[in-house]
């Protein structure tokens, strides 16, 4: 099986990305389409449980031409988080997989529990584009930790998750990370949907 892959030349998702100052650089290995190949990757990881799934996209990105940050440019790995009764059904979070995955390349920790997710909030699955941005601004929030603030500030973060669809997310996530004082962003993600 071919998965088709992310070519910023043609598939021009970094351009979803330009709401925030904060973001440098997106990186993703394939692309991402209702009925390719790389849907059923997705699948697998986010609802099947097959974690071996997420070594092999970081393994894709490394070896197969994907552009990523130089290991120098990033401090801390950020997964995009889910909400709280659909990590419990699941028991993982699919992006915490991929964070982990990239930690082991980059030698900088990925860590949980600095961007929550409201329990209750809605999947973006099935929202149009201004839905998305509406669900997402009001889905995400900080930790209250004040660690975890301090720990954040001046830092480069690489924010990881599964798909990149309109952006909504990564862009509401960043824009809580620039309160907190980070210097940029970073974005990894293992597919970027066709529009």
């Amino acid at each position: 099986m071919t998965l088709p892959h992310y070519c910023p030349s043609y598939v021009r998702a970094e351009e979803r990305l330009l709401g925030s100052p904060l973001i440098r650089s997106l990186s993703a290995p394939f692309i991402y389409q209702h009925g390719n190949p790389t849907y059923e990757l997705i699948i697998a990881l986010k609802y099947r449980g097959y974690g071996e799934v997420a070594d092999f996209v970081v393994r894709t990105a490394l070896t197969e031409g994907c552009v990523l940050p130089q290991p120098g440019d990033i401090d801390l790995i950020l997964p995009v988080p889910i909400e709280s009764g659909r990590l419990e059904q699941r028991g993982y979070n699919q992006s915490a997989l991929l964070g982990e995955a990239l930690a082991r390349h980059y030698g900088v920790p990925c860590r949980e529990g600095y961007l929550l997710r409201h329990r209750g909030s809605h999947s973006q699955t099935t929202l149009d584009k201004e839905k998305r941005r509406e669900n997402a601004q009001a889905a995400f929030y900080l930790s209250s930790s004040p660690s975890h603030t301090e720990e954040l500030r001046g830092k480069r973060i690489l924010l990881v998750d599964d798909l990149l669809t309109t952006g909504a997310t990564l862009l509401s996530l960043t824009d809580l990370l620039e309160q907190c004082g980070v210097r940029e962003v970073h974005v990894f993600v293992a597919a970027v949907a066709v529009r």
